[in-house]
């Protein structure tokens, strides 16, 4: 397996050379979202809130002295619900940091450990209700039952499955509140089948050799608090980080500079969202086709980047205090402005969820051969686990279909470009900028795509299907200028995430 993961590692088919007009790349992009944005303004100022609308009065955090009460947008069921939910988890956080961080420095394994976990259970239990809670140890018993006594891989995933397509398809069958579900009891599943199929790869701890002490590493590791919701991190992971933090120095500064940027952008969401109102502008059909295209098409952008901010807060929370018990969280998502490929979203978005299906679904599907008729057999069924994840419903089916095709158009283009004879002739007849010059219009397609599969995932089935309609039927297949306006913006930007990956990558070297 060690070897098919190696031979899984990207390499990189072509250097992007540095470009002469990189500054006016920059220039156009910087311009265009600043102006987009300045039309999501207009067109919050502009729209009036009715009855069926989610708005709420109340003052902006900070500056509510000087603004007074104002109207807020709490669409969003995602953010309305997370950002007082983990205010009022910050007890249980902090209690957490002192139990783990004491505890484990004074305590043997063997004391702390089981006092940590059943700590831990009963602050769960207490936030997300015992019948939760009993559910996920319940289902998590099981699994590691069917792994331990059957020890094959596919009863494990049949085990585990069912209770993941219940919590997102059957949520008020468990519980009045699918928060819960989708914070909690399908996060939890995750760390069960992590343990699991670890442990049939001969993965567990060699000291964990009867029933009851690998059960206790399995609680131990899922109930980590950190851990236990919102970010995931494989079983392995968790071992080396845990085993490792006792000798790896601890860097308050860091942690701290981590806590005061999460706190900002926490802030920055609040204080928007009394100014911006994209989300309930985008429910509001009769408004938004009312709207001109300007403005229209920079909701889409809007939805994008309070979707990639909302969750740099939202991975961020737990991994502030996983950075103050000297573990090492995953990196926070990608910032999608700078993203034209969305395969690197897969990849740099939700890194725990993408290093899960990878490991686990496409890389074994996949080996030992990694021919494509496997490759392309592990992208469905990598999709349909995070289609799963996601839930079943129409706009979700959209997008995981609309991101297959965006990823099979890059695939294939990369496939092409390994023939020995087309790089040869690429070599010969086109120097390294102005093939990056080309490659920033092949870009647009696969971008083009990766976006209207956002505005189905973001938004909801009629928010795509407005997309669809007022700009790809209405000026895209018509040819309009609006839409010569829009790929030549993207050709720009384009160039613009190129060289940020460039300037990246020529960081790390150094």
């Amino acid at each position: 397996m060690v070897a098919a993961q190696n031979k899984f590692k990207r390499k990189s088919l072509f250097e992007y050379p540095k470009l002469p007009e990189v500054p006016i790349c920059f220039a156009v992009t910087v311009c265009t979202m600043s102006y987009a944005w300045y039309c999501v303004y207009i067109a919050s100022q502009n729209y009036e809130w009715s009855m069926s609308d989610f708005g709420i009065w109340s003052s902006p955090p900070v500056i509510g002295n000087i603004t007074g009460p104002m109207m807020k947008d709490v669409t969003n069921w995602e953010w309305s619900r997370w950002s007082p939910f983990a205010i009022s988890y910050l007890p249980v956080f902090i209690g957490h940091f002192l139990i783990f961080n004491i505890g484990s420095a004074f305590l043997p394994d063997s004391i702390f450990v089981p006092f940590y976990t059943i700590s831990s259970i009963l602050a769960v239990a207490y936030t997300f209700t015992p019948f939760l809670v009993a559910v996920s140890i319940f289902q998590g018993t099981i699994v590691f039952l069917t792994s331990n006594y059957i020890q094959k891989t596919w009863t494990v995933w049949l085990s585990a499955l069912p209770v993941l397509y219940v919590s997102m398809h059957e949520t008020n069958s468990l519980s009045d509140d699918p928060f819960q579900i989708f914070t909690f009891l399908s996060y939890s599943m995750i760390g069960y089948i992590s343990y699991s199929l670890e442990f049939l790869r001969g993965e567990a701890r060699k000291e964990d050799d009867t029933l009851v002490k690998r059960y206790l590493r399995m609680m131990f590791y899922t109930f980590y608090q950190p851990y236990l919701f919102s970010l995931i991190v494989l079983y392995p992971d968790f071992e080396r980080q845990y085993s490792e933090r006792s000798t790896r120095k601890r860097n308050w500064l860091n942690a701290i500079w981590f806590a005061c940027r999460i706190s900002a952008l926490w802030l920055l969401l609040e204080i928007s969202l009394h100014y911006l109102y994209f989300e309930a502008i985008l429910k509001n059909m009769t408004y938004l086709y009312s709207l001109p295209k300007d403005q229209f098409v920079a909701l889409g952008m809007a939805i994008g980047i309070f979707f990639h901010l909302k969750y740099v807060v939202i991975f961020g929370l737990p991994s502030l205090f996983a950075k103050l018990d000297n573990m090492e969280p995953l990196p926070g998502p990608i910032c999608l402005i700078r993203v034209t490929l969305y395969s690197k979203v897969w990849r740099e978005f939700d890194r725990g969820l993408y290093q899960f299906f990878k490991k686990y679904i496409f890389i074994p599907i996949c080996a030992p051969t990694f021919s494509l008729p496997r490759k392309i057999f592990g992208v469905f069924i990598s999709y349909g686990f995070v289609l799963l994840w996601h839930g079943f419903y129409h706009h979700n089916i959209v997008w995981i279909g609309l991101n297959i095709i965006a990823l099979f158009i890059e695939m294939g283009s990369k496939a092409i470009y390994t023939i020995e004879s087309v790089r040869k002739w690429r070599e010969a007849n086109l120097s390294d900028i102005t093939f990056r010059r080309i490659l920033a219009w092949c870009h647009i397609l696969p971008f083009a795509i990766g976006l209207y599969s956002n505005f189905y995932f973001l938004g909801g089935s009629e928010v795509g299907a407005a997309f669809v309609q007022r700009f790809l039927i209405e000026e895209t297949i018509t040819f309009r200028w609006p839409f010569l306006l829009i790929i030549s913006l993207g050709w720009f930007h384009a160039n613009t995430a190129m060289e940020v990956d460039r300037q990246k990558k020529t960081t790390k070297l150094e």
